[in-house]
């Protein structure tokens, strides 16, 4: 099963859509988005979009990870 989400701005697109797929016998799920979200929700999504800080040295951060989860026994791996 393949799932698609569509955006569709303009409601006579989506009642040509919703024919075409009736008439190809194709199930389709109707959620509208609402325009306003909670306070708390712009905030949570505002926070996740920001993302980690960049950084200029991705190999370096790498290697001290790797080098900072080193000490810790894992199954699996010799220590």
């Amino acid at each position: 099963m393949t799932r698609i989400v569509l955006e569709i701005p303009q409601d006579k697109d989506l009642d040509l859509l919703l024919a075409l797929l009736e008439r190809l016998n194709i199930r389709v799920i109707q959620k509208t988005h609402e325009k306003e979200q909670p306070g708390a929700a712009k905030e949570d999504l505002a926070f996740i979009l920001k993302g980690l800080p960049a950084r200029k040295d991705f190999d370096a951060f790498v290697r001290d990870f790797e080098e900072s989860r080193k000490d810790r026994p894992l199954p699996g791996r010799e220590n």
